[in-house]
């Protein structure tokens, strides 16, 4: 069962044990530092939601219900779509981050207001006023209208029991409504969501150039160096070093498993491309990587690929008196005409829609938790389950959902860095500049499609963030972390459990969040052996 987590938010004054007389009820907010602060948050419509609208003096008056979420938020989307369930609340519903996890506008709001089943109030308010004690989100105020005081917190509990306690039904003696629902969210995926920024993104004459460039070193100048050195179907499409090495010298982050990368809207831990295709590129021009260049990559595809490439894209441009090599900076790139760089670019995109849609083939074999899903009650061990059950009642579904138990959005969790250097790895707000910056996007004239998308911005709370992991293969992928320097699952439990390396440490940077919940001695042993059935054996045709 759940474990309901029921505390005082002593930052907010719910927290006050005075047996002093309370004072008279007047209509003026209450001037008590006990009363939650009296803020003006941003609402829809050009709207403000100024909290003193919801004191008042009635004994009648319906229950004032603050509701904390985020839009990223796994078990918040469930809440918001079972908001009638909440029963006879005023409820104000604060939205503190975006679907990226991102300080959230008003578009990221009118978004969350359709998640709802029900009416309610909403407000944005990325500086959290509400939510400072280390509960999983969604967290519930419960507030006396009143004293403007909070009689009540809960983080994550049973929708139902928020106004008063509610024993929930259990499914196989463990699970409430809420998590049986999540956990029938988590079935294997099956083809990866459309993506309208690669025409041939599904081509099957694309898939097979794309196949054939993926394992061909002869991309790099060094001819050791193809994307299957980092990405090996023997090693669950990862390599299982903590950093790869690459044409010239080691990255400085560990590579990720590419079974699922085509399911995922952001790519690289960083999130610094903005489609698959656009990070299959990535890698060829990276010193560290293939030391490559795009006029490389062409005249490699001219002279062993030029059939395959037609018969995906059309009629290839005559390379053969351009450079060997350049690429843009560079002088042999500068040479060559306005129309000769495009064309040399247009190819080199195309390739990269090629490796993309290979990609986008690749499937994983069902596990243990799928028969699960499917009905077999006993294809999941006793531990296993109770690791099942941790893994909610620690919080990890508010991040760790869906089909590949992923958010896609970015968080602070200070796990050690994978810098030579020895330097914090600053993250998200480095991806995001790098993608504001970026010649070849998903929004670039490069793009078949360009999507709606709200505006971009390195926000200083996206210092140390990375992508949340999918869990669904994770028992495959050590080492762990953006680094690489976690070896084992019960490291990765303990580095949460820990709330990241300490804020002294050199090795992390950014700031965690407050509704990273602690994880429970009790429940490290429990939540390991869960993960270690989260297997995801990789099919690549």
């Amino acid at each position: 069962m759940r474990r309901i987590v029921l505390a005082l938010l002593v930052a907010c004054g719910g927290g006050s044990s005075s047996t002093a007389a309370a004072p008279e009820c007047t209509d003026a907010y209450p001037d008590d530092p006990g009363a939650l602060p009296d803020v003006e948050l941003d609402g829809l419509d050009g709207k403000k939601v100024a909290l003193h609208d919801f004191h008042t003096c009635a004994a009648t008056a319906k229950p004032l219900v603050i509701r904390v979420g985020a839009a990223w938020c796994g078990t918040c989307r469930w809440h918001a779509e079972h908001t009638r369930d909440l029963g006879d609340a005023e409820l104000v519903d604060v939205l503190v981050a975006d679907e990226d996890n991102a300080p959230p506008a008003i578009a990221a709001l009118e978004r969350w207001r359709d998640r709802s089943d029900a009416p309610r109030t909403l407000a944005l308010d990325p500086e959290n006023h509400f939510a400072k004690t280390r509960l999983a989100l969604p967290v519930y105020l419960v507030v006396d209208r009143k004293t403007m005081k909070v009689t009540r917190t809960r983080g994550d509990s049973e929708i139902g029991s928020v106004l008063g306690e509610r024993a929930a039904p259990l499914h196989d003696g463990r699970f409430g409504d809420e998590q049986w629902d999540l956990l029938h969210g988590m079935v294997l995926p099956e083809a990866p969501p459309p993506d309208p920024t690669n025409a041939k993104a599904d081509d099957a004459a694309a898939a097979a150039l794309g196949k054939k460039l993926f394992s061909d070193a002869a991309l790099s100048p060094s001819g050791k160096v193809s994307c299957a050195s980092c990405h090996d179907s023997a090693k669950d499409l990862g390599d299982g070093l903590p950093q790869s090495t690459g044409g010239i010298g080691m990255v400085e982050r560990n590579a990720p498993a590419l079974t699922f990368a085509a399911y995922s809207r952001w790519q690289f831990w960083d999130g610094r491309a903005d489609a698959l295709w656009v990070q299959a590129l990535g890698p060829l021009e990276n010193t560290n990587e293939f030391g490559s260049s795009r006029l490389f990559v062409v005249h490699v595809i001219a002279d062993k690929y030029k059939s395959d490439f037609e018969a995906a894209w059309g009629p290839m441009p005559d390379v053969s008196a351009l450079p060997a090599a350049g690429k843009p900076g560079g002088s042999e790139w500068a040479s060559m005409s306005a129309d000769n760089q495009k064309a040399v670019t247009r190819v080199y995109v195309d390739a990269g829609k090629s490796i993309a849609a290979f990609e986008r083939t690749f499937r994983a074999k069902k596990n243990a938790l799928d028969a699960y899903l499917a009905g077999d009650a006993g294809a999941l061990t006793d531990p296993e389950k109770d690791g099942l059950a941790a893994f909610f009642a620690s919080g990890c579904a508010q991040c760790h959902y869906g089909p590949r138990l992923t958010d896609d959005a970015f968080h602070v969790v200070r796990f050690p860095t994978g810098k030579k250097d020895g330097l914090p790895d600053r993250g998200r707000v480095d991806g995001v500049a790098l993608l504001i910056a970026a010649e070849i996007t998903a929004t670039s004239d490069w793009s078949d499609q360009k999507p709606a998308r709200d505006p971009l911005v390195p926000a200083a709370s996206l210092v140390g963030a990375f992508k949340t992991p999918a869990l669904r293969g994770v028992a495959g992928s050590a080492p762990y972390g953006h680094g690489g320097a976690l070896a084992t699952l019960s490291d990765v439990v303990a580095n949460h459990a820990a709330a990241g390396l300490p804020a002294e440490s050199t090795l992390a940077s950014g700031t965690v969040e407050p509704w990273l919940p602690p994880i429970e001695d009790a429940q490290r042993r429990s939540l390991t052996t869960f993960l270690q059935s989260l297997t995801a054996e990789p099919i690549v045709p």
